[in-house]
């Protein structure tokens, strides 16, 4: 067992690990709290991360693995500390979860999302989430914590993902740029197409439905 500080968030560090199969592995887990991967081939072979907050950043620990994955996992989550964050939100109804279809650009038009967008400067991420479901939907939340782990995206940004409700439960959200919505059970997650970085929160987001109370943020 190996182990090393990172100067870093604890959800940050979480980014910084690998989301997508690599080499002869297969990642079976990603959270806030750890990741596991397994190896695909070869003998049987499991690799465990866990991350614990301290004063001085992250205690990334790691069974199975290699000095090597940990240097790359610290040296990603340092460039990643300063990142611009796009917030998303996990709006739930019941025991549902609002998510809309992309009608553009054309490499993604028809994959599904959660609604959200860039934190601007000077804004908290919570208003951030506030203000993107005005303007993208035409509702009011309330915002509670962060849920699954935040996802390194393309051009140096971390997506982060915050648990919301409707202000008014008989409010119905309408798509202004989005194509469709549709509310899904935790058991409908998969009948539709999500962009990459939503996929990864999925496991995250199906805890969250089934574990809701009905109308609690």
């Amino acid at each position: 067992m190996i182990s090393m500080v990172v100067a870093a968030p604890r959800r940050v560090v979480s980014a910084a690990l690998p989301a997508e199969d690599f080499g002869r592995f297969r990642v079976v887990s990603i959270g806030v709290d750890g990741w596991s991967a397994v190896a695909v081939r070869g003998r049987p072979l499991r690799i465990e991360v866990t991350l614990t907050s301290t004063a001085d950043g992250t205690v990334v620990t790691c069974s199975g693995g290699s000095p090597q994955l940990l240097e790359q996992v610290r040296s990603r989550a340092l460039d990643l500390v300063d990142a611009p964050v796009i917030v998303g939100t996990a709006i739930v109804r019941g025991h549902a979860l609002l998510a809309q279809q992309r009608s553009y650009p054309a490499d993604v038009a028809g994959l599904w999302e959660l609604p959200g967008g860039q934190v601007e400067p000077g804004e908290s991420d919570v208003d951030a989430v506030v203000r993107e479901c005005q303007e993208e939907l035409g509702i009011e939340v309330a915002a509670g914590a962060p849920i699954g782990p935040d996802v390194a995206l393309p051009k140096g940004k971390l997506l982060r993902i915050y648990r919301a409700s409707l202000v008014d439960p008989a409010a119905e959200p309408h798509p202004h740029d989005h194509a469709a919505l549709r509310w899904l059970k935790a058991g409908e997650l998969g009948t539709v197409e999500w962009l990459p970085a939503d996929r990864v929160l999925l496991p995250a987001l199906r805890q969250t439905l089934r574990e809701c109370p009905e109308r609690a943020v």
